[in-house]
């Protein structure tokens, strides 16, 4: 692993807190909020190329939590 995962997981471990109430704030539940983090958790780390050290890391974790959500109400109405 180099310092750049290294210092990705680090400040992933750090926002968890927030991401967790951001992710219950989208979906309104805290189950369905922890479904949302832990998904983007792993698109952060399988997409860590895309995230460059010094930028605001919790910006890029809201908005890959923003989109998951978004995907997973459209996909719950097609599937109505």
């Amino acid at each position: 692993m180099n310092s750049h995962q290294d210092e990705l997981r680090r400040g992933i471990a750090q926002l968890l807190p927030r991401l967790r109430r951001f992710g219950s704030a989208l979906a309104g539940t805290l189950d369905d909020g922890d479904d949302i983090v832990q998904a983007a958790i792993e698109r952060a780390l399988a997409k860590s190329d895309q995230w460059q050290p010094g930028t605001r890391l919790d910006s890029w974790l809201f908005k890959i939590m923003q989109n998951f959500w978004r995907d997973e109400v459209r996909m719950r109405k097609n599937n109505e």
